[in-house]
């Protein structure tokens, strides 16, 4: 039986100068624990990686352990298949791709957490976000000239936050390519 390919992103490390993981560290970890094809992608917590586990869930969990293990950090790991990353990007509206006026970011939840859900409970201001959600993912566009205005920012303060990792639209976008060889 052949590999599942997936991405495996890591929340808050090498930010600000916290919890600061070498990627060449990061790779040799997800090896010793028998993933195969193992390489990463910035340096921003970002590991693509093949295993035969087909349970994502069972994958966030043991990497979260081994990862605190190896460099004493609790890290959260979300994990993304090829399929769950490709219907996250199919979802991002086509007029958000290459517009230099939004600023967009992709926020993976955990799987204890529903995207539609939060939505109810974080709405994008209006006239200034736009907001997509899926069931594993918050999607969120907003214009350039009023970043501080962002209703994201109620979402980065509050408690739930701690359940998703965020990427932007250029590296959400790389990693589905990189996850599709």
């Amino acid at each position: 039986m052949a590999g599942m390919r997936y991405v495996a992103l890591l929340r808050g490390i090498n930010v600000g100068g916290r919890s600061v993981i070498r990627m060449a560290d990061l790779k040799e970890c997800f090896e010793a624990l028998g993933y195969d094809q193992v390489s990463t992608f910035i340096a921003s917590g970002n590991v693509l990686f093949e295993t035969r586990e087909r349970d994502a869930a069972k994958l966030e969990s043991a990497l979260e352990g081994a990862l605190e293990q190896r460099f004493g950090l609790p890290i959260t790991v979300v994990v993304r298949t090829r399929a769950e990353l490709a219907r996250v990007v199919q979802a991002i509206p086509a007029d958000w791709m290459g517009n230099d006026g939004l600023r967009v970011y992709v926020a993976f939840l955990r799987r204890s957490r529903d995207g539609r859900t939060l939505a109810r409970d974080f709405p994008p201001k209006e006239g200034v976000d736009q907001l997509v959600a899926t069931r594993s993912a918050l999607i969120w566009a907003t214009r350039r000239d009023a970043l501080t205005r962002s209703g994201m920012q109620e979402l980065v303060r509050s408690a739930v936050y701690r359940d998703m990792t965020a990427r932007n639209l250029k590296t959400t976008l790389k990693l589905q390519e990189l996850l599709s060889r």
